[in-house]
């Protein structure tokens, strides 16, 4: 009985503190969190740029950062020629991908990570579930003997949801030279190499090279494929039970208990591992420059950075847009005056003149459960779209400076001066819409 009451206790106190969990400002709401990788092409041109761009990328701000280690790993075919979308190539992707996933643990290291366990003593605890979750910190003040009732009532509220919001996307993304126009003018260029050495009194082959190089750039700019595949971390009642059961380590058990419980998940490998990971899906996108003259006298590298992250943004919208689950939420940042509202996302996140928004209130019930309900939809206004990609305030000064250079169809719907979209209201009253949150309709929603 005094079990039983405990626990009661326990709930309740979980879910007063829940009910307190309201975004008070941008930096608190709930994300879901992600594991970005490469698939990297050693052989292949430009692969040490597209690596470092890679890891200098920024993670999409609208998740939280749940990366392991390992950033990368080596495709098993040398140097693929096969297109974007082929068989062929997808068929090589998913056995190395579930060859990496299985044998260095990933799904098991991301639970780990989810626990803050500590890898030498087996110790675990909720301080990241809180954190991400939003939950009071007085939470970690509860001390009970039994951890696994404590874990079983907090993650009983959203907690669960939260950890089975966790996914992985992995990335092959390769250099595209745009076809046979750049490929003639390179291989024009290098032809006439004694020419543009007379005039420019560059007489070293590399030299002419590079130019040949800057000179394609500026004729078709640069560009990478990128193909995202995309998992989630498989968590339910079960797989919750079982970490919390059985391997879930406390200062407070004894010592017999933490060091059976820290063996017996270190020795969890492979496909006997009960923590795994499980398909979603997969999307292709393209990334690069467009711009005629603002980025033809940067690096390699420089222009690799901004394609990459481009082209990983652009594979991780489609992704959201052929995976409703996938999609996250985003606050509405301002309410105007004149009933439009701001929100801060934009050509980065996929918003485009056609694009609409449902806006979702956040329901609790007697549980402390959270639900979200549709209680209006937004569209963004011409002209007022901000464009937030990667880069695109500097290219936006440099068309300044150039105003004849070339400029993508996507980059005039966008400005790189902004700092919100602002939408105006379809449907619902913005007056309501304080405290609330955004996400994109789905597809075949957007009239209703």
């Amino acid at each position: 009985m005094k079990r039983f009451l405990l626990t009661l206790m326990l709930v309740a106190t979980v879910v007063s503190v829940s009910a307190q969990r309201r975004p008070d400002s941008m930096s608190e709401y709930r994300r879901s969190s992600l594991y970005s990788l490469l698939i990297t092409h050693s052989k292949m041109d430009y692969s040490s740029e597209i690596s470092d761009a890679f890891l200098a990328m920024p993670l999409p701000d609208k998740f939280n950062d749940h990366s392991l280690g390992i950033r990368s790993f080596e495709s098993s075919v040398a140097k693929p020629k096969e297109k974007a979308d082929s068989k062929k190539k997808h068929t090589a992707n998913f056995t190395d991908i579930n060859n990496f996933l299985l044998t260095n643990n990933i799904a098991k290291q991301m639970v780990a990570k989810w626990y803050n366990r500590d890898a030498e003593t087996g110790l675990c605890n909720r301080n990241l579930i809180n954190e991400r979750g939003l939950y009071d910190a007085s939470q970690q003040d509860i001390e009970l003997a039994d951890e696994s009732i404590y874990g079983r009532a907090q993650l009983g509220d959203q907690g669960e949801d939260l950890i089975r919001n966790t996914y992985v996307v992995i990335n092959d993304i390769t250099f595209s030279d745009k076809g046979k126009k750049s490929e003639g003018a390179a291989i024009g260029l290098a032809i006439f190499g004694g020419i543009v050495a007379a005039v420019t009194g560059i007489d070293a082959v590399s030299d002419a090279a590079n130019l040949a190089a800057t000179a394609v750039n500026e004729i078709d700019g640069f560009r990478v494929n990128v193909t995202s595949y995309l998992y989630r971390l498989v968590w339910n009642d079960e797989t919750r039970d079982c970490f919390e059961s059985n391997y879930y380590v406390s200062a407070r058990m004894d010592e017999e208990t933490r060091t059976a419980r820290k063996l017996a998940f270190d020795a969890l490998q492979g496909e006997d591992c009960p923590f795994k990971l499980e398909y979603v899906g997969f999307s292709t996108a393209h990334g690069g420059i467009t711009t005629s003259k603002s980025f033809s006298e940067k690096s390699k590298s420089e222009q690799m950075l901004i394609a990459c992250a481009r082209g990983v943004d652009n594979a991780i919208v489609e992704l959201q847009r052929t995976y409703e689950e996938f999609k996250v939420n985003t606050p509405i940042y301002q309410v105007n005056d004149d009933g439009t509202v701001d929100v801060k996302i934009g050509l980065k996140e996929g918003v485009n003149s056609k694009s609409v928004y449902n806006v979702l209130q956040e329901v609790q019930d007697e549980e402390g459960n959270i639900s979200y309900k549709i209680i209006g939809t937004i569209v963004p206004i011409e002209g007022k779209i901000w464009d937030n990609r990667f880069g695109a305030l500097e290219e936006a000064e440099a068309l300044k400076a150039d105003p004849d250079a070339k400029q993508s169809e996507e980059a005039k719907e966008g400005n790189a001066y902004l700092t919100a979209t602002t939408f105006k209201v379809r449907s619902g009253n913005s007056a309501n819409f304080i405290g609330c949150v955004v996400r994109e309709a789905k597809i075949g929603d957007e009239k209703k």
